[in-house]
């Protein structure tokens, strides 16, 4: 089991993925919609019936009224809820990286935890077979009366405590190995890790070029979100200042008259048209709160996406340090500390083997 292929079963079965994509296309669908004016109102009516005979032709002012009205947005506003949307379905895509970024953290870590309890095993079961050759050497010597059976008894425990050790990293191996399944959302074929692990480029970051630093941590999802924010609150303050704007509405009605005129001429029907507005003169106190707090909110954003970048840059700098002093502890450990417990591994043998040193240091 590699760890390209438990991402890619990782990625494929995530839930939360999924909803971000699919909160994505209902804020796309609603943008959508957003193409469109308000319905029309259709109504009719009968005016002004005499009520002494209901006679429909009777008065010239009785008719039956139908017609259409129609209102219109204030301002902007339709277009500007349309971008909101669409706005909040970059921010599902964006929240979906983000996502994507901390399992796909979460699933490395794991998988490199059961790498290395599965690489533990595979020591020990190395160490074993060293240890047996020890127990093999001290019982020779015993039984020919070399060494006391005090050297032979601290062979067989420390196997016992190898085996101690077996245990607890299986167990460990175990419990990661089965939490892969728990991120993938399956049982994952292999029970086995691959041994190979992808190299990594040891080159460290030139962190004084702060253009360079501050362009590369812009393109963080995490920052790109909080710019989708203060976006989608600049277009809410937008949609606030719309609120001053007037509602227009038009209407054309059609009225059918029946009776004739006193000169004996049918009457005529009636065609009305006009224009209607809503001025927005008795509620300034609320739209005006109402786009104050639009403004703090956008501010509030940007003031959040200014501490995130700070932490960032200082996060950077802190893992940056740490990655240069695990560059400097490899080689020390491979270059020197390694070489010179072999020496002293094979210094310790032979001078056991001579009967000049004991058995602890062996």
């Amino acid at each position: 089991l590699s760890l390209n292929n438990t991402l890619q079963k990782v990625k494929e079965n995530d839930f939360s993925l999924s909803r971000f994509r699919i909160d994505g296309q209902a804020h796309r669908a609603v943008a959508e919609s957003r193409n469109y004016l308000p319905d029309p109102t259709l109504f009719a009516s009968v005016q002004n019936i005499p009520t002494d005979t209901f006679d429909f032709g009777q008065e010239a002012m009785t008719q039956f009224r139908f017609g259409v009205r129609q209102m219109f947005p204030k301002g902007d506003s339709l277009e500007i809820q349309k971008d909101l949307s669409l706005i909040n379905a970059g921010i599902q895509q964006i929240n979906q990286k983000i996502s994507w970024k901390k399992l796909k953290l979460n699933t490395e870590i794991t998988w490199l935890e059961a790498w290395y309890w599965q690489k533990n095993i595979q020591l020990i079961e190395e160490d074993r077979v060293f240890l047996e050759q020890i127990r093999d050497f001290v019982q020779s010597l015993y039984q020919v009366g070399t060494k006391d059976q005090s050297d032979l008894i601290g062979a067989e425990l420390e196997l016992m405590k190898l085996d101690e050790k077996h245990i607890e990293a299986n167990r460990l191996f175990n419990q990661f190995r089965r939490h892969l399944d728990t991120l993938a959302n399956e049982n994952l074929v292999g029970t086995k890790l691959s041994m190979v692990l992808a190299k990594v480029d040891q080159v460290g970051i030139d962190l004084s070029n702060n253009n360079f630093v501050i362009k590369r941590l812009l393109q963080h999802p995490e920052i790109l979100e909080l710019d989708e924010r203060v976006d989608l609150f600049e277009k809410k303050v937008n949609l606030a200042e719309q609120a001053f704007e007037p509602v227009w509405g038009l209407e054309l009605s059609y009225g059918l008259r029946e009776g004739e005129n006193m000169d004996g001429s049918d009457r005529s029907d009636l065609l009305t048209a006009g224009v209607n507005v809503q001025l927005p003169l008795f509620t300034k106190g609320k739209q005006n709160n109402e786009l104050s707090a639009a403004k703090y909110k956008k501010e509030s954003i940007q003031n959040k996406r200014i501490e995130l970048l700070k932490k960032m840059r200082f996060q950077l700098e802190n893992i940056h340090q740490q990655y240069l002093s695990t560059v400097k502890q490899i080689q020390l450990y491979e270059n020197q500390i390694l070489p010179t417990l072999l020496k002293q591994k094979e210094s310790a043998l032979n001078s056991y083997e001579s009967d000049k040193g004991d058995f602890r240091t062996v």
